[in-house]
């Protein structure tokens, strides 16, 4: 899979913005995703495309929250 061809889409990106507010690891958050689509392969991204997505936007934002 070329990075190029990785793509979150606003759904979940919604998805993982509420599983990591409630806690759910992002392994967790993953396999939920790979569950829905029956299989790894039918997704769009990887899961640690997930892990950089929570480091990257919903970490940042919490530290802009922290900082206000």
């Amino acid at each position: 899979m070329l990075k190029q061809h990785k793509e979150l889409s606003m759904f979940v990106h919604h998805t993982i913005e509420t599983h990591e507010e409630a806690g759910i690891r992002p392994s967790k958050t993953y396999q939920s995703f790979v569950a829905a689509a029956a299989n790894h392969r039918e997704l769009s991204f990887i899961e640690k495309d997930v892990r950089n997505y929570i480091t990257r936007e919903v970490h940042n934002i919490s530290k802009e929250d922290n900082a206000k």
